[in-house]
């Protein structure tokens, strides 16, 4: 028996990376006046009243004006945790700081909010308990890193001024098996800067609701978005994920 040994095929890509498609050079940060935006939900105990998927199983309350926020953390231990927060100013212009939580005390921003969009552990220690930012008194909570998790998962966003969101794509999973009554109903409820509201979405789904838009659909600047959902006739637990860019009015 004779064996043929064939020598050894080297396959070059010269490609170059500015072949790529556009929205991977958008999450490269090579696109002027384009960014990437990925924003992530997960809620464990959705009922049967609309609510925002968020870390709590609460209704969201918007600061009425711009002003200083407080951190904290649920564990004393938390005494060394930085925390970037990325927000809106007064005029819905993009504002962030890093903060170092102080355990269960209240630390105060230096920037003035009307609006938090995230929340991020950063540096080198994590965080024990839940980090908050909400009010002095505690009884308000914006935004919350649950322990463990080191950045907010929250389904609402405010779209900054001077900006547009085009949403392409939207996942929302659930543990529903189906029936006459084991369902739950997405719905995106919408805030514009002068308060008024409106619904873009409403529609029921069983364990899996999905879209894939070929046109992103917009969403202009100064609107306050939130994912919502409500349990048909049980307690649920949901995760959303959206996926889209925000592009600078004034990007040609």
């Amino acid at each position: 028996m004779t064996i043929q040994v064939y020598p050894a095929t080297t396959i070059v890509n010269n490609e170059s990376t500015v072949a790529a498609d556009w929205e991977v050079q958008v999450a490269r940060g090579l696109v002027p006046g384009a960014t990437q935006l990925n924003i992530f939900g997960y809620q464990a105990s959705i009922g049967t009243t609309f609510l925002p998927v968020w870390e709590n199983a609460t209704t969201y309350t918007y600061p009425v004006s711009a002003g200083a926020m407080y951190i904290w953390s649920s564990t004393a231990s938390d005494t060394s945790v930085q925390v970037l927060i990325t927000g809106l100013d007064g005029s819905y212009n993009p504002a962030s700081e890093i903060v170092t939580v102080t355990g269960t005390a209240v630390v105060p921003t230096v920037n003035a909010y009307l609006r938090v969009n995230r929340l991020d552990v950063v540096g080198t220690i994590n965080a024990v308990g839940n980090i908050s930012l909400g009010n002095s008194g505690k009884t308000i909570i914006y935004a919350q890193i649950n322990a463990g998790f080191g950045h907010s998962q929250m389904m609402i966003y405010t779209v900054p001024n001077g900006y547009t969101f085009y949403l392409g794509r939207v996942a929302v999973q659930s543990q529903l098996g189906g029936g006459s009554s084991n369902y739950a109903t997405y719905r995106v409820f919408t805030q514009n800067s002068v308060g008024l509201t409106s619904y873009v979405l409403q529609t029921p789904f069983v364990d899996y609701f999905g879209v894939t838009r070929d046109s992103p659909y917009p969403y202009p600047q100064k609107t306050d978005i939130q994912a919502q959902v409500a349990a048909n006739s049980s307690t649920i637990n949901i995760g959303i994920q959206w996926e889209g860019v925000l592009i600078s009015n004034s990007a040609i």
